[in-house]
């Protein structure tokens, strides 16, 4: 999912749409857990799973893997 950032006073935010807030169990006032690792962020329910976020993980491996091989091929 794309979103745009958003300006909070001197920060700046990402509005994520109600649906994706119930499906985490978030609230106003929730706390969620933030990682950034190199040009990655991945945000998480303060709760989450750790196999869930080894999923997560996994997939976005997969994923700047394809996108690798994807250049490689039209590069060739």
């Amino acid at each position: 999912m794309k979103r745009k950032l958003i300006r909070i006073d001197d920060s700046r935010g990402v509005a994520l749409p109600p649906d994706i807030l119930d499906l985490l169990g978030l609230n106003p006032g929730g706390e969620v857990e933030i990682l950034v690792v190199g040009s990655t962020m991945i945000m998480a329910a303060s709760d989450a799973d750790p196999a869930e976020l080894e999923a997560a993980l996994a997939y976005l491996k997969s994923k700047r893997e394809r996108e690798a091989l994807y250049r490689r091929l039209t590069d060739a």
